[in-house]
């Protein structure tokens, strides 16, 4: 993909995750874009330019974050890393895969954020913060997942390098 391309969308969810997101609260909570971005980047394009996506997008994130730096970062490098590891064996323009893989990543990023932010001195409570945040999360992310996944799929075909076979 063109870096410039790559760097500006990465630079708008940033944006837009920071400014706007936090004012849209379904079920309590606000949807994670740029998790959502990065999971199906790397659905699409496998781990490597998943974590690619990630490192960018989640440092912009930390940057307009008033956690600690880096925090954002490491989670979505980790999720993405892990989302993009069946890229090659599965098929990746089925809409049920990232609609089940959306879930499970959420639930890890929220988890290793809270467990980074508890290594790093902030406190959290883990009975409230799984019940009244962390599912929550995971719901409004899968129900937003669809929309998500299509436009980057959309991007995904119109940017996508021709591929030799032999």
């Amino acid at each position: 993909m063109n870096p410039y391309l790559m760097l500006t969308t990465l630079f708008g969810l940033a944006v837009l995750q920071s400014t706007v997101m936090p004012r849209i609260h379904i079920l309590g909570v606000h949807p994670d874009l740029m998790l959502m971005v990065v999971t199906s980047w790397s659905l699409l394009r496998g781990s490597e330019e998943g974590m690619l996506w990630a490192l960018i997008g989640g440092a912009i994130v930390d940057l307009f974050s008033a956690a600690p730096f880096g925090v954002c970062t490491l989670s979505l490098l980790i999720v993405s890393f892990l989302s993009g590891l069946g890229e090659r064996h599965i098929f990746r323009f089925d809409l049920l895969i990232p609609i089940l893989v959306i879930p499970v990543v959420s639930l890890v990023y929220g988890g290793l954020t809270l467990v980074l932010l508890r290594v790093l001195g902030w406190t959290a409570g883990w009975r409230d913060s799984l019940t009244q945040v962390l599912l929550p999360f995971s719901l409004v992310n899968t129900l937003l997942m669809p929309l998500v996944y299509l436009i980057m799929r959309t991007l995904y075909r119109r940017t996508a390098r021709k591929e030799t076979s032999w």
